[in-house]
């Protein structure tokens, strides 16, 4: 099965964050590969709301590429993408909003250590 339930994110993270602080919070749209340009302009939008809504939750990183800075989401992968976050309590809330507010935009959740880490996998 493709993703991480909220719970087994939320697990996966704690580990995570305990040893390194932040950890990877990785998303991919479920059934895109023929994604309407319509769609990935609401997926754009999304990730901007989500990263005003929970900035505080996303630290400057640079788990994903080496040397280059990143915050909040912004599309890495086609439609996949992730994020730092410092806490894993925030893993629920983040979901939660994202299912209410963009009931139609499906997505698939997953945690990961850096960009190495064969869990990114996700989000190609």
């Amino acid at each position: 099965m493709k993703g991480m339930s909220v719970d087994e994110c939320v697990e996966a993270a704690h580990e995570l964050i305990a040893k390194k602080g932040k950890c990877l919070l990785l998303f991919d749209v479920k059934n895109s590969r023929n994604a309407s340009t319509e769609l990935m302009k609401r997926v754009k939008f999304m990730m901007e709301d989500l990263n005003q809504r929970f900035d505080r939750y996303f630290p400057e990183h640079t788990l994903a590429a080496y040397k280059r800075k990143e915050k909040g989401f912004m599309i890495q992968l086609g439609d996949g993408s992730w994020a730092a976050i410092n806490s894993e309590k925030i893993i629920p809330e983040i979901v939660n909003y994202q299912k209410a507010k963009y009931p139609d935009i499906e997505l698939y959740w997953g945690v990961a250590e850096n960009g190495y880490d064969p869990r990114v996998s996700l989000v190609k």
